[in-house]
């Protein structure tokens, strides 16, 4: 049973809404040598972190940026677990260098990205976690980089290609978290990418692509398997309430 063919993305509008910038008090901005010029990046990489996890976020046409509400929820619990985290813009975004590439100068910022943090730490090991977009960078990226756990979270399955990937290619251990009401990848096409990856799939419930209301149980899923406390998503009960 193998992925269907992807659609076609909707039109960017002209003028997309932003997020609010967020600013974590444990991290510290950077500069990041990119293909084309510097790459804006806020990273946490205390002394001795034996993990370094780098966050991949969603489309910047259509709003997307490192300043996105999942992104944030997800660099501040791993930041609170006292791990490397790092988090940046794509060419084009924010203060980084460049301009849209659709996907393959994207998975070259996250490579240079996660090869400055490992330069930092070069003891750590790596996780990736991409949202929705950030999962299809997150996935072109991962052949060449040493990673051991990657995260596709809402992967936009119904717009890009990810059966162009292999599996064996990745080398790592991958899970995926959708939402029931993702208009952007089903629960059926996350089944499908789940059988096609050898993932481990979590499925919230009355969760849209945005994970307005279950942002808590998101982090309480990705984390533990991202720091490869866990080989599923599982997560307690207690965490599953409405982030706040």
């Amino acid at each position: 049973m193998g992925l269907p063919p992807p659609s076609v993305p909707p039109p960017p509008p002209e003028r997309p809404e932003l997020p609010p910038p967020a600013y974590l008090r444990e991290e510290a901005s950077f500069e990041v040598d990119g293909d084309v010029g510097r790459i804006e990046a806020r990273m946490h990489l205390p002394e001795g972190a034996g993990r370094v996890i780098v966050l991949a976020h969603p489309h910047p046409q259509y709003g997307g940026t490192m300043h996105s509400a999942v992104i944030v929820a997800l660099a501040r619990e791993l930041a609170a677990r006292g791990v490397g985290v790092a988090r940046f813009h794509y060419r084009g975004v924010g203060e980084s260098d460049g301009r849209f590439d659709g996907g393959p100068g994207e998975a070259r910022d996250l490579l240079r990205v996660a090869e400055a943090a490992l330069r930092l730490r070069p003891r750590a090991r790596l996780s990736v976690a991409g949202y929705s977009f950030g999962a299809w960078v997150a996935a072109r990226a991962a052949p060449s980089l040493p990673v051991d756990r990657i995260v596709f979270v809402a992967p936009a399955a119904s717009l890009f290609d990810f059966s162009s990937v292999p599996r064996a290619a990745l080398g790592a251990r991958v899970g995926i978290v959708v939402g029931d009401r993702d208009v952007f990848c089903s629960v059926e096409r996350a089944r499908r990418l789940a059988a096609h990856f050898e993932a481990p799939l979590a499925v919230l419930p009355d969760t849209d692509h945005y994970f307005v209301a279950t942002r808590r149980g998101l982090a309480a899923r990705v984390v533990p398997f991202l720091l490869a406390d866990s080989d599923d998503l599982a997560a307690p009960a207690a965490q599953l309430e409405p982030l706040r």
